[in-house]
């Protein structure tokens, strides 16, 4: 859609040339909304695109770490009976989970905390008239 507007003549009396305003930024304000969608239609393609390939780095993520588990269950399992390995290494993996959940809690704590602190003003200097 091109946004050309006839070029003025010197005839034109000055509530036409306001009219041919009004209509040419009422163009430019509809391009301007249609230029706007189609921005943000492109960006949401490309977000969708990176969504799918997230997921699947998730998915394989967590397969790997399945099969890591399993791994290190039947290194531990060489120690004492594969149950045992199994809930030793499933502890063990709560464990540090536990750990870092209570650090992250006591972060989100302290700095939500300060963020919620009123902020004291500094008491003020009398000058020579007072405040």
């Amino acid at each position: 859609m091109a946004l050309r507007a006839p070029l003025p003549s010197e005839q034109e009396s000055v509530g036409a040339l306001i009219q041919r305003i009004g209509t040419d930024v009422s163009r430019i304000v509809r391009a301007e909304i249609r230029l706007m969608q189609l921005r943000v239609t492109e960006a949401g393609r490309v977000v969708k695109q990176a969504g799918v390939g997230l997921g699947a780095a998730v998915l394989l993520a967590f397969a790997g770490f399945g099969a890591l588990t399993a791994g290190i269950v039947l290194l531990v399992a060489a120690l004492m009976p594969v149950w045992l390995a199994a809930f030793a290494v499933g502890g063990g993996f709560i464990l540090i989970a536990a750990v870092i959940l209570l650090i992250e809690v006591r972060s989100v704590a302290r700095g939500v905390g300060e963020v919620l602190t009123p902020v004291e003003l500094a008491p003020r200097e009398e000058g020579p008239y007072g405040r």
